[in-house]
C-alpha cells in the first residue's frame, strides 16, 4: 500500500442536548462531551474518531485543548506508519496525551482501514463477527425504577444487565437484594459497578451478597490505584473483581494487577489506553495470564464503535457495554449499534470504524473547533 499523508486536521468539540444522565448519587448530572478529529489524508480519504468526556456543570475542553497540543505530531505524518506515530504521541510532553493519543490512533486506523476497504477488526485480526451486550443502567431514582429498568432490558432481549446503583452502602444493599428476589432464576448475567465509592469492608459484605445471589462480577469497589485492596477482596470472593478502568490506562500496570492477582479481568476503554495499539498492548498482557477483558465502551457511537472492534479482533473480550438511554448515545451517527434479538452486536461493515457522520445535524453544538494544515 502506498503512503498517504496528514494533510489536514480538524478538531471539534461537541456539545449535545440529550438526557443528562449520571452513574452515582455522589455524581450530579454529566455534560457528555464528544470530542472528535477528523484526518484528511493525501489520498483522498477522510479518517475520523470520537472520544467521550464527562464532566459536571459544563462541558469539557481539557481533551480539545490536549488533543490539540498533540496535533503537530501528527500533521504531514505517513498515515499508515501507525507504530511509528504512537510511539512518538507517548514520548511527548501533552496533559492527557493519552486520550489525545488514543484520539489520533483511532483515526489513523480508521483512515488506514478505509484505504483497504476493510472493517477496522478484519485489519487488526479477525476473531468473531459479533458479541453479547449488556445494558448498561444510568443512576435511577428508586428501586422500583430500577426493577422496571431490568424488565424492560430483559424485554428488548439483553441476557446481561449491569447496575450503576445508588454508591450508598445502606441503600446498595436493599436494592441487590430486591433485584435478586425479583429476577430470582432468570437467564442474565449481573453485574453491578460501585465507582471506588466503598470501603474495603464495604466491598467484602457486598461482594459477599452478590456470591450468595450469583452475580458474575463487581466493578470499581474500590479506588483503581488500591491494588493490595483488591487482591484481598479478589481473594475472598467467588465472583469476578473488576476495576474501573478508567484511572489506570497503562498496559504495564494492567498486567501487574493481573499478575499479583488483584483484577480478575482486565478493563479499559480504547478511547483512552492508547487507541487500537495501546488496547492491543492490554489485550495482549492480558491473555498473557489466561484471563478476560472488560472493555469500556460506554459513550457515543464512534466511541462505542472503536471498542467493539478491538473486542471482535481478539478471543479473549467478554461483553459489550450497551449505555442508556440508547438514543442519547446515538446523536449525530448515522449508523448505531443495536442488539438484535439474540442480544448480540455487530459493526455496520463499512470500512473503517463504520460510522458516517451526520455533520449538518451535529454543527448546532459545536463548542469549540481548530482546523490545522500542512
Amino acid at each position: 500500500m502506498n503512503s498517504a499523508i496528514v494533510e489536514r486536521i480538524e478538531l471539534l468539540a461537541i456539545g449535545p442536548d440529550g438526557e443528562r444522565v449520571t452513574w452515582s448519587s455522589h455524581l450530579g448530572p454529566m455534560y457528555e462531551a464528544l470530542i472528535v478529529v477528523r484526518l484528511f489524508l493525501s489520498n483522498g480519504v477522510e479518517a475520523i474518531a470520537g472520544t467521550t468526556t464527562y464532566t459536571e456543570h459544563e462541558f469539557d475542553r481539557s481533551t480539545f485543548h490536549a488533543t490539540s497540543l498533540m496535533t503537530p505530531f501528527v500533521l504531514g505524518r505517513d498515515a499508515f506508519d501507525i507504530r511509528a506515530a504512537y510511539e512518538d504521541m507517548r514520548k511527548r510532553y501533552v496533559p492527557l496525551g493519552h486520550l489525545a493519543t488514543s484520539l489520533f490512533d483511532i483515526a489513523l486506523h480508521d483512515g488506514k482501514a478505509k484505504s483497504e476497504g476493510l472493517p477496522i477488526y478484519r485489519m487488526l485480526g479477525l476473531a468473531r463477527h459479533e458479541i453479547r451486550a449488556y445494558a448498561s443502567s444510568p443512576l435511577l431514582a428508586t428501586d422500583r425504577d430500577y426493577v422496571d429498568y431490568c424488565q424492560d432490558m430483559i424485554d428488548l432481549r439483553y441476557r446481561a444487565i449491569k447496575i450503576h446503583p445508588y454508591c450508598v452502602f445502606d441503600d446498595d444493599v436493599r436494592l441487590i437484594r430486591t433485584l435478586a428476589e425479583e429476577f430470582s432464576g432468570r437467564d442474565v448475567a449481573w453485574s453491578l459497578d460501585l465507582d471506588g465509592m466503598y470501603s474495603p469492608d464495604q466491598a467484602l459484605y457486598m461482594g459477599r451478597i452478590l456470591d450468595e445471589s450469583g452475580w458474575e462480577y463487581v466493578e470499581a469497589p474500590l479506588p483503581d490505584g488500591d491494588l493490595l485492596g483488591y487482591k484481598k477482596l479478589a481473594d475472598a470472593l467467588d465472583l469476578d473483581v473488576v476495576c474501573g478502568g478508567n484511572s489506570l490506562p497503562n498496559a504495564h500496570l494492567i498486567e501487574l494487577a493481573l499478575e499479583m492477582g488483584a483484577w480478575d479481568r482486565s478493563r479499559f476503554d480504547v478511547t483512552g489506553i492508547g487507541g487500537f495499539t495501546g488496547a492491543g498492548e492490554a489485550v495482549a498482557a492480558t491473555r498473557r495470564h489466561g484471563k478476560t477483558c472488560e472493555v469500556q465502551s460506554w459513550g457515543y457511537t464512534l466511541t462505542q464503535a472503536a471498542n467493539l472492534h478491538i473486542m471482535l479482533a481478539h478471543p479473549n473480550c467478554t461483553y459489550f457495554e450497551q449505555g442508556t438511554p440508547f438514543e442519547k448515545y446515538e446523536f449525530g451517527a448515522r449508523q448505531v449499534i443495536r442488539p438484535d434479538s439474540d442480544g448480540l452486536v455487530r459493526p455496520s461493515e463499512l470500512p473503517g470504524l463504520g460510522v458516517e457522520m451526520d455533520w449538518e445535524r451535529i454543527e448546532p453544538f459545536v463548542y469549540a473547533r481548530r482546523v490545522f494544515s500542512t
